[in-house]
């Protein structure tokens, strides 16, 4: 497998991880649930990943900001919060292990703020590792269990391919219409064929677009273009 291939198969094993942690009133993934899931198949697969800074992009700012607070009898007052922003520019840098001049750079970006400025640039970097995993991977991050997930993804899939059936059905009736108007004596030949893919021959029941498209070619062949001769 090439670089693209195994990142690909990362991303198939991992598209939906459960929001497992909650924080100020909020559920999110935690960093060690996503390298969990990804390392293992890393190291299976022999792929290593680099973050890197791009030099002379690193800013370091004060963010000053007021909080509005209250006291234990409801008394509301402002805050000032005295914080520092550091950010960066950032590459990620996806390597062969088994061949190192098959690289992937990603270009990235990291902000963090924090009462420090050590502080902001080390969850700058945990904010962007996560991220960019979860993105890169195109990954799904569900309240609900994983498996519930796919079961809602499975029918969004099976809605839309039903929608694409439905236009497909169209476009059978349409030939299959036009094919009889002119030779109404093969109705039972027509009627056969349909059968062969819905039994009671109501092709608009068909909801697989892969079954539709099968029977829309069985009809341009057998009937469309024989009439055309």
């Amino acid at each position: 497998m090439n670089i693209y291939e195994k990142l690909a198969k990362i991303r198939k094993s991992v598209e939906v991880i459960k929001r497992d942690t909650k924080a100020y009133g909020y559920y999110y993934t935690k960093e060690e649930s996503i390298l969990a899931k990804i390392t293992v198949h890393m190291d299976k697969l022999g792929l290593s990943l680099i973050p890197g800074i791009v030099p002379g992009t690193t800013s370091v700012s004060p963010y000053c900001y007021k909080k509005t607070k209250s006291t234990p009898k409801g008394e509301i007052y402002e805050e000032n919060v005295n914080e520092v922003l550091v950010a960066a520019d950032m590459v990620w840098t996806w390597v062969d292990n088994e061949n190192p001049d098959e690289r992937i750079v990603v270009p990235w970006t990291m902000v963090g703020q924090q009462s420090d400025a050590s502080q902001s640039f080390g969850s700058g970097l945990t904010y962007s590792s996560r991220y960019f995993l979860l993105k890169y991977f195109n990954i799904s991050t569900s309240n609900d269990d994983p498996d519930k997930f796919r079961s809602k993804q499975k029918e969004t899939e099976i809605a839309e391919d039903k929608l694409i059936a439905e236009e497909i059905t169209k476009a059978i009736d349409i030939h299959i219409k036009a094919y009889l108007a002119k030779t109404p004596e093969k109705r039972d030949d027509v009627v056969k064929i349909v059968k062969t893919y819905v039994k009671d021959g109501d092709y608009f029941k068909i909801s697989e677009s892969s079954l539709a498209t099968r029977l829309l070619q069985d009809v341009q062949e057998k009937f469309v273009i024989e009439e055309e001769k």
